[in-house]
């Protein structure tokens, strides 16, 4: 009897020790799940009240350099373009519209000497020849004519042959493409016609007017100056007009490069 109430007496307090450590387990687990749940409220609270200066002065160190980095590199870029675009300018100013420009206007200013006041090539002439059928003033017609074949021999052909040497040697420097390419060809046409006719007073020597006999031919637009004077003309007047306007427009353009 002694022996069976010791036996229920062990067994009662092995249940109680057993309900203790579960009970003391729980609690160890729901304060760990409370501290977890609270790390992570805390965390998500804090986040976007996340700050650059929580960056390691690293990392922000080496940020600046590669935006300082870009910035001088887009820098450097926009100055090479602009002393690019500069350098190119100043060539089509210096070696292409500048020399034309003042060709030009000397030609011009030469052709309007040689007509003395006349509109064109074809009435200086008609006046030249005129005179020359007037026995009172054949020599005066003869002199008329002798003075625009010396005009175009010894002043306004040089022009006119270091224009087409000027146009073919920087033809690459020409600012508005294929309708200014054409004026061009035109242009150097008209010299080549040029030639000819040169060619040809050369060859029956009346360069300088010595011949003893003239003919009503000698009169001729073509035997004087080419085809189609008032084509050639207008032709020759918008090329004036045409290189001037272009030569200040790059002016302003060079200008505008600089203040830059």
């Amino acid at each position: 009897m002694a022996l069976s109430a010791a036996l229920l007496w062990r067994h009662l307090r092995r249940l109680q020790t057993s309900r203790l450590a579960a009970a003391a387990s729980t609690l160890t687990h729901r304060s760990e799940h409370r501290r977890w749940m609270t790390t992570t409220a805390e965390t998500t609270k804090d986040e976007p009240r996340f700050h650059w200066r929580d960056l390691p002065w690293q990392a922000i160190s080496i940020a600046v350099g590669i935006g300082t980095l870009l910035y001088k590199t887009q820098k450097s870029e926009d100055l090479e373009l602009r002393r690019n675009n500069l350098k190119y300018v100043n060539n089509q100013l210096s070696k292409l519209y500048g020399p034309l420009y003042g060709n030009r206007l000397a030609n011009q200013m030469s052709y309007k000497e040689a007509l003395q006041g006349h509109d064109n090539l074809v009435k200086f002439l008609q006046e030249a020849e005129k005179k020359w059928r007037d026995p009172e003033t054949t020599d005066e017609g003869v002199r008329m004519l002798t003075r625009w074949r010396k005009f175009l021999f010894y002043v306004m052909r040089p022009l006119d042959l270091k224009a087409e040497e000027i146009i073919r040697d920087n033809a690459h420097l020409l600012e508005n493409g294929v309708e200014e390419a054409e004026l061009f060809v035109k242009f150097v046409f008209h010299v080549n016609y040029e030639k000819l006719i040169v060619a040809n007073w050369q060859e029956k020597g009346e360069v300088i007017g010595n011949r003893e006999v003239v003919e009503e031919g000698d009169f001729s637009r073509e035997r004087n100056g080419g085809k189609s004077d008032d084509e050639t003309f207008q032709m020759l007047t918008r090329l004036v007009r045409h290189v001037k306007e272009t030569y200040e427009k790059l002016e302003e353009r060079k200008k505008s490069l600089i203040d830059k």
